[in-house]
């Protein structure tokens, strides 16, 4: 009896290994990436160069932002998310996606944070920024993923009317 824990000890030891070891330095699909976050937050327009900045949401009320990798051979928005935005219009929207958090009347839940948009090669595509934990996608086996719009929160006003 002994002898059959040590067994399936040692195999579950071997399997850890194997399993982690696969996984070890690979990007996670919507992990927080905090070095792409605080490239955003500091407005790093040489980092703003290397992606497509699509927002969700409107102008004055951005839900989230899509940083597709330009030249990548990949498309990340659906055809709902618009046209790309220019280097000013990605500062207003970082600027008001920030501002609505902190106005706590959005119930966006988290701080925005650069999530990463991995496909099911283990290549990121790309980053959302956003503060609503996650974004809906699909990712095929050939290494597309399409990113939908995140679902709107509504302002506490519009709750209370309801």
């Amino acid at each position: 009896m002994k002898k059959l824990g040590v067994t399936l000890y040692v195999i579950f030891v071997i399997i850890a290994v194997i399993t982690l070891s696969t996984a070890w330095g690979q990007e996670r699909n919507l992990a927080t990436n905090k070095a792409v976050t605080a490239k955003i937050r500091a407005f790093d327009q040489e980092f703003f160069k290397g992606f497509d900045v699509y927002s969700a949401g409107a102008e004055e009320e951005p839900d989230a932002l899509l940083f597709d990798i330009k030249d990548d051979g990949y498309q990340l928005p659906d055809h709902f998310w618009g046209k790309p935005l220019t280097g000013e219009e990605i500062n207003y929207a970082i600027r008001r996606l920030d501002d609505e958090y902190r106005e706590g009347i959005w119930h966006i839940p988290f701080w925005p944070e650069a999530l990463n948009i991995v496909n099911t090669k283990g290549e990121v595509q790309g980053y959302v920024y956003t503060g609503l934990g996650g974004v809906v996608m699909d990712r095929e086996k050939d290494g597309r993923t399409t990113v939908f719009l995140p679902s709107t929160p509504q302002p506490i006003e519009w709750y209370l009317r309801q």
